[in-house]
């Protein structure tokens, strides 16, 4: 529920409504055919699906220690992405306006606020799916 209730449609709606943005400016959205979108969306949402796949093997296998690590090594990862590549990540505008040094902060815009929004949302869905794949992980275990 989470990949198509929150994950494909904020991922749909980030490549669709802000290209440039989401392409972190390294590719002009305009080179790029419109139905490029759909596999991307699928990609975005097959990885979450595997991973959260792989992490409930784990943790039915009893490696809850290993899935801790995993996912603090993708939050540290994320973070340090995000601290990298700030350059590109912390200013709005398009494929030109970026290139040209005329893309706004990213808080100039109302994109700054819907991204702390989503990322506040993602990460409560992580952490209900995370505690409800502990618990059900248990039910599994005890039978």
């Amino acid at each position: 529920m989470f990949i198509g209730m929150i994950m494909v449609p904020i991922t749909f709606y980030m490549y669709l409504a802000h290209a440039s943005w989401t392409w972190m400016y390294m590719i002009d959205p305009n080179d790029i055919p419109g139905f490029a979108i759909l596999p991307l969306v699928v990609l975005h949402g097959s990885m979450v699906a595997v991973g959260w796949y792989l992490g409930a093997r784990l943790i039915i296998a009893g490696r809850h220690r290993l899935v801790g690590y995993l996912a603090l090594g993708t939050g540290v990862v994320s973070l340090l992405a995000v601290i990298l590549l700030w350059g590109r990540l912390g200013y709005y505008g398009s494929y030109a306006e970026f290139h040209d040094g005329r893309a706004l902060p990213i808080m100039d815009v109302k994109l700054g606020y819907v991204l702390v929004a989503l990322t506040f949302a993602i990460l409560t869905s992580v952490g209900f799916v995370g505690v409800e794949l502990v618990r059900d992980s248990r039910r599994a275990v005890s039978r």
